[in-house]
């Protein structure tokens, strides 16, 4: 799959001294309300005793700088960067660990997280096609959809790397360029996180997995794409100047029944600040984080557990 290439991460972070040595770790979950744990972690301190539950058995009691973590701790640690998106060393401060730990932690528990994307991230079936071509077009009027498709870049720090212009987009800052199909629910069917930001969204689709199943047949309906998609038989895109009533009428359906993908990626966003900051990881890294929460937002709609307003 595309976000395994990933995994295989032997590359040591380079050495950089502790800023700080806490001996008092404090466990969120124990010791802050419910409110206060809402308003760090951004979900109830219920979801998050799920999802240390699934992944605890995932991760050992590593010991960082000869003070062991437990599993619980780390997975909270790594909610608390990912829902804040700002400094490690803020999320340090919270549980009372270095900021190269986190940065350690993060990835650790992130990649824990990827683990379970085949579990929580799903293409739909021919029953599951069946169901959204119903719901999408009690939305949108939008006759035979079963996703819709955009690209949305994530911000990343500049590579150290020969390559780094590669991952300056068109707006000139570096990001990942991140394909996603969504449901008529705002979740995630299919992600690709692992393109650099000068990509093109249409050469990114034309080479993921999704590509040759619709060439090939595989599935019954179609995806909505915008304009910097290439039009074929699989993927329908608006008209440029919709001069027919016919055409408008298509085109308001369209924009219509897409924008469920540009809402999904604002929800998305919304509850996963690192997001819409830089995030400073080298790019392999950032791909990973990216999948992860990706994972989780589907954890959360699946579970009707998403803080919409916060």
């Amino acid at each position: 799959m595309d976000y395994l290439d990933y995994f295989n991460d032997d590359e040591r972070a380079p050495f950089r001294p502790d800023r700080r040595v806490v001996m008092d770790r404090s466990n969120p979950l124990n010791d802050f309300d419910e409110i206060i744990f809402r308003d760090h972690f951004r979900m109830y301190k219920a979801t998050a005793a799920d999802i240390i539950s699934l992944l605890e058995t995932r991760l050992s009691s590593d010991s960082f700088r000869g003070m062991p973590i437990p599993p619980s701790l780390q997975v909270l640690i790594t909610l608390r960067f990912l829902a804040c998106g700002t400094f490690h060393c803020e999320t340090g401060d919270l549980c009372g660990v270095s900021e190269p730990t986190v940065c350690k932690i993060v990835h650790k528990v992130c990649k824990a997280i990827c683990e379970l994307k085949d579990d929580y991230i799903k293409f739909p079936d021919a029953a599951g096609q069946a169901n959204y071509k119903v719901e999408f077009f009690e939305y949108g009027n939008f006759p035979g959809v079963i996703g819709c498709i955009d690209g949305r870049h994530i911000p990343i720090k500049c590579p150290s790397t020969a390559d780094s212009e590669e991952y300056r987009n068109r707006k000139n800052w570096f990001s990942i360029n991140v394909q996603s199909v969504c449901t008529p629910t705002m979740q995630f069917s299919n992600i690709v996180a692992r393109w650099k930001g000068a990509t093109h969204d249409s050469r990114i689709f034309q080479n993921s997995c999704l590509y040759p199943q619709f060439e090939g047949g595989q599935h019954s309906g179609i995806i909505l794409g915008d304009i910097g998609y290439a039009q074929t038989n699989f993927l329908f895109t608006p008209y440029l100047h919709a001069v027919t009533p016919e055409q408008q009428r298509y085109n308001q359906a369209h924009i219509r029944t897409r924008g469920t993908v540009e809402r999904m990626f604002g929800v998305w966003k919304s509850h996963f600040q690192c997001l819409r900051n830089t995030l400073r990881f080298e790019p392999r890294r950032c791909c990973i984080v990216i999948i992860a929460t990706a994972v989780l937002h589907n954890y959360l709609k699946q579970h009707e557990m998403l803080l919409l307003g916060g």
